[in-house]
C-alpha cells in the first residue's frame, strides 16, 4: 500500500505548510492559478500511479475537483482502482459514505438536467417568452370556478382574450 499525497498550491510556503500533515511516501502537486485552479496534470498522473488498496490523502476536496462532475469523476476513478481517500479535513469526510457518493451522484444529474434544459431554453429562436402570466393559477382557478368569464379573467391578466384561451388549452392540456 502506497500513501499518495495530492496538493494544489499557488506558493512554496503552501506546499510546506501541508506536506507534514499529509504525511505521505509521494506527493503530487499543481500549482494554481489565483484563483485556485489549475490544469490537474499532477493529479491526473497520480491517478495513472494508483493501485488497489493504495490511499489518496488531500487536505481537502477543492484540492481535487472544480466542480461536482470532476468530483463525482475522481471518487468513481479511487472506487474503481479500489484506493482510499482520506480527507484531513473532517467535515468533508462525511462525503466518503456510500450515502455521501450516492447524494453527489444525484446532484451531478440533477445538475446535468438543469444545464441541458437551459441550453435549450437559450437555443430557441426568438423573444423569450413567460409560460404564464403572474396570477395564472388563481385567476384559472376563478375562472374555472364560474366566478367569471374568459375575457373578465384575461382582462385580470392583462392579456389579449385570445392568449388567454390558448394559456388555457396549454394548461390544461393531458399527455
Amino acid at each position: 500500500m502506497v500513501r499518495y499525497g495530492y496538493v494544489r498550491a499557488r506558493r512554496k510556503q503552501e506546499i510546506e505548510g501541508i506536506k507534514d500533515q499529509l504525511n505521505v511516501d509521494k506527493i503530487f502537486i499543481d500549482l494554481t492559478d489565483e484563483f485556485g485552479f489549475c490544469d490537474n496534470e499532477s493529479l491526473k498522473a497520480m491517478l495513472g500511479q494508483l493501485g488497489n488498496s493504495d490511499a489518496v490523502v488531500v487536505q481537502n476536496l477543492n484540492y481535487v475537483a472544480d466542480d461536482i462532475k470532476e468530483l463525482c469523476n475522481f471518487l468513481s476513478t479511487l472506487k474503481e482502482k479500489g484506493a482510499e481517500l482520506i480527507l484531513l479535513d473532517q467535515v468533508q469526510a462525511r462525503i466518503l459514505s456510500d450515502q455521501g457518493y450516492e447524494m453527489l451522484s444525484i446532484i451531478n444529474t440533477f445538475i446535468k438536467e438543469k444545464e441541458i434544459n437551459l441550453k435549450s431554453k437559450r437555443c430557441k429562436p426568438g423573444r423569450p417568452v413567460k409560460a404564464y402570466p403572474t396570477g395564472f393559477l388563481d385567476v384559472y382557478r376563478e375562472y374555472r370556478d364560474g366566478r367569471f368569464n374568459g375575457k373578465e379573467a384575461a382582462k385580470k391578466l392583462s392579456i389579449h382574450y385570445d392568449k388567454f384561451r390558448e394559456l388555457v388549452k396549454t394548461f390544461e392540456f393531458r399527455i
